[in-house]
């Protein structure tokens, strides 16, 4: 091989591997910024893509805040429950004595025609006593079911603090047979507890009938 053609070889190469180590930098830093990007492209579009916890919705608060009902709010919620059995007693008695005493109370009566012996008045004058009884009986239900309408979003919390609160009744209140004139059971359902005092008080008044139940059974040992 003569000398022109070696040297003009060996330019060729070097020129090529000059050419390659040149571009060895540029794929370098072509391969770190795939590298770099694919994780944020992999993330923003492959199927485990990454959501906002619960409680940062703005809508979710109003449920959150609406499925944590206290002890507190509860025993709120059910002495307006109770004051408004009680409160709508008193116009379903009127109102029954009322129709009934409009209707038995004006009714002809025929003193010679005795039912059981009894003159019509009285039976007249019973039946609306019974009315009026049946009145007040109803009372409570149609309260309570007046304000389960008026609280029906929270009905489900509601009726799982009854059944937890109706255990608690139960396993803490006293034995009503160890009961006497002078130590009477105190507030056996629970039905006064309008509040976490309130229970706790009931707790002590428990405890206290505990105590003088046993007080009065060794004195008659």
């Amino acid at each position: 091989m003569s000398a022109p053609a070696a040297r003009y070889i060996g330019a060729s190469f070097g020129a090529s591997s000059s050419r390659v180590a040149l571009g060895q930098p540029t794929l370098a830093r072509s391969a770190r910024a795939i590298s770099t990007t694919s994780p944020a492209n992999s993330s923003s579009n492959g199927p485990f893509k990454a959501t906002p916890p619960a409680s940062a919705s703005p809508a979710a608060a109003p449920s959150n805040e609406l499925s944590n009902l206290s002890w507190d709010k509860y025993l709120q919620l059910r002495k307006s429950r109770r004051l408004a059995g009680m409160v709508t007693t008193i116009p379903t008695t009127l109102l029954a004595g009322a129709a009934a005493g409009s209707y038995f109370l004006t009714l002809e009566i025929d003193p010679t025609n005795t039912i059981a012996g009894l003159d019509p008045i009285y039976i007249n004058a019973g039946l609306t006593l019974a009315c009026t009884g049946l009145g007040w009986l109803t009372g409570p239900t149609v309260g309570n079911s007046i304000w389960s309408l008026l609280h029906r979003k929270n009905a489900k919390q509601i009726a799982e603090k009854d059944h937890d609160f109706y255990e608690h009744i139960k396993r803490n209140r006293v034995d009503p047979t160890r009961q006497s004139v002078q130590n009477p059971v105190p507030d056996y359902y629970g039905e006064k507890i309008g509040s976490i005092k309130q229970y706790r008080q009931w707790l002590r008044d428990q405890a206290a009938f505990r105590r003088k139940a046993a007080h009065g059974l060794e004195n008659d040992a």
